[in-house]
């Protein structure tokens, strides 16, 4: 009888915790933008659970959304309220390094593809400009060196 799959059950938190650089903020402190729906204890458990952390102190705060004028309407209109958790831990905490969006997400393929299309859109035969070239060549580069 083949095994049964789909008895143990996992579960993956819903939760997006977004990083807020603060300066203010002391070397074993964070701050992050999390849900409405969220406690301390949910933040703390999360944190412990997920990214094996030791956290000391938790504190929360609901921010008001911003007043801005409806361009149609000209109405007065707040946006959506966030959370705001400043979180203290045991051990020191780094920023994660900024992703390159160029090499990670393929910027410069984008780049490459509005310039071509930007350029057929006046109706023009294509000619590759210098830029267009450079970034052509850096594609095929990176290309390359992924295929290896």
């Amino acid at each position: 009888m083949p095994p049964k799959f789909g008895n143990f059950k996992i579960y993956f938190p819903n939760i997006v915790f977004k990083i807020i650089p603060d300066p203010r903020l002391t070397k074993h402190q964070a701050a992050f933008r999390i849900p409405l729906n969220l406690n301390k204890l949910d933040v703390r458990d999360y944190l412990t659970h997920i990214y094996n952390v030791t956290v000391t102190d938790v504190r929360t705060a609901v921010l008001p959304g911003k007043i801005m004028t409806n361009r149609f309407t000209g109405q007065k209109e707040r946006t959506s309220r966030t959370k705001k958790a400043i979180v203290t831990m045991k051990e020191t905490f780094q920023y994660p390094e900024a992703p390159d969006l160029d090499g990670d997400f393929g910027g410069k393929q984008k780049k490459f593809e509005m310039l071509r299309t930007a350029n057929r859109m006046k109706g023009w035969n294509y000619r590759p400009s210098p830029e267009a070239k450079q970034l052509r060549k850096e594609i095929a580069e990176a290309q390359a060196k992924k295929d290896k």
